[in-house]
């Protein structure tokens, strides 16, 4: 009587357990026949993501299993906690299978597109080769063999792939020097006011033409684009004044707001002032025009350069001048001598680099400037 109660609450609680962990949503396995099997796979997929839904978020209970064994009754209890974990382990590893067979899918779909179309250039290669051939027996020269062919046909896949490597190493090399170049400018504090001015004044043609970018296929992609970002960046930089006007200098005055040095209001000094060292000679930061060569305003004797690209520079001050207006100078020319004339506490350079009519910081500019064109004849 006994072992009847408890036989009968076993079947209890295994019908229990079974409607508890029975799913929401049931499989829609598919019906027979040819059209009723497709219906029927096309409902089981349909219904999948509800069931695998349904499994994730239901209540799981705890459990018990009882076995019998020779009168003997052993009981076996399982979590709800534990059930769970299982069930979402498993959804978890079958979600990640099936993302895993999808990617290698998708990798090697990828993998034979790419064969196949290296397979169509070889064989554009190898026929090439065979009209080349052709058109050099009637010629009356040396024909070459199919083993021949195969060799040259091998040996233009082997520099091409050569090409390829090297086009890699430049781009690296390109964007790596780029960044580079952007910081040396961002140093110069421009503003893109003025570095638009100065691209904006470049003369137009030559590289960037749709001719260049159909010639070369295998040169467009990253490393055109960044061969461009490398000239517009050294094509700016290399417009700028890269040499101080004076060989040895002291600042007195930097760049920005600052108090009259005769006791006036507070105003933006819009260039620098630099007190010569052992020689007073002023020599121009970047050949140009003289545009202006005589006593000016508050600056006394001053000499105004003009460069390409909109840039003037302008030297103040001056004791004497060594130049005339319309003559060409360079670097090398001696336009005048530092001094104390205009109004002025003391002798002195002032000097500016204007950009457009806009002032810009001398020393920031030419110290970016110089690095850049110093690297580029070397």
């Amino acid at each position: 009587m006994r072992l009847s109660n408890l036989l009968r609450t076993s079947q209890t609680v295994r019908s229990r357990s079974a409607e508890l962990n029975r799913p929401e949503v049931e499989f829609m396995f598919p019906s027979p026949g040819s059209l009723g099997r497709l219906s029927g796979i096309l409902k089981w997929l349909l219904s999948f993501p509800a069931a695998v839904r349904s499994l994730w978020f239901r209540e799981y209970h705890d459990s018990r299993i009882i076995l019998e064994q020779k009168g003997d009754l052993r009981y076996f209890s399982i979590a709800g906690g534990i059930q769970r974990n299982v069930v979402r382990g498993v959804i978890v590893l079958g979600f990640s299978t099936v993302s895993g067979l999808v990617v290698l899918a998708f990798v090697s779909l990828i993998l034979m597109f790419g064969n196949a179309k290296l397979e169509r250039s070889h064989n554009e290669v190898y026929k090439a080769l065979v009209e080349g051939s052709s058109d050099l027996r009637e010629a009356g020269g040396k024909e070459i063999n199919q083993a021949g062919m195969l060799d040259l046909a091998g040996s233009i896949r082997e520099r091409d792939h050569e090409f390829r490597q090297l086009v890699s190493k430049y781009s690296i090399a390109l964007v790596e020097e780029n960044s580079s170049l952007k910081a040396r400018l961002a140093d110069s504090s421009l503003s893109a006011q003025a570095i638009g001015f100065i691209q904006g004044q470049a003369p137009i043609g030559g590289f960037d033409s749709p001719r260049t970018r159909i010639g070369h296929s295998q040169l467009s992609g990253m490393f055109l684009d960044e061969a461009e970002k490398n000239r517009a960046l050294k094509d700016v930089l290399n417009s700028l004044p890269s040499v101080m006007p004076l060989k040895d200098f002291s600042l007195s005055s930097p760049f920005g707001i600052r108090n009259h040095p005769l006791g006036g209001p507070s105003k933006f000094h819009m260039g620098v002032d630099l007190v010569p060292g052992e020689s007073d000679e002023i020599r121009p930061a970047k050949a140009g025009k003289v545009v202006l060569a005589h006593d000016y305003q508050n600056y006394g004797n001053t000499v105004i350069i003009r460069h390409d690209r909109g840039i003037e520079t302008l030297y103040a001050h001056l004791a004497s001048i060594k130049v005339t207006q319309g003559q060409d100078v360079d670097p090398d020319t001696v336009i005048g001598l530092a001094g104390n004339t205009g109004s002025s506490t003391g002798k002195h350079l002032h000097f500016e680099i204007s950009v457009g009519g806009y002032p810009v910081d001398p020393l920031k500019v030419i110290e970016a400037a110089y690095h850049v064109q110093k690297s580029t004849k070397q």
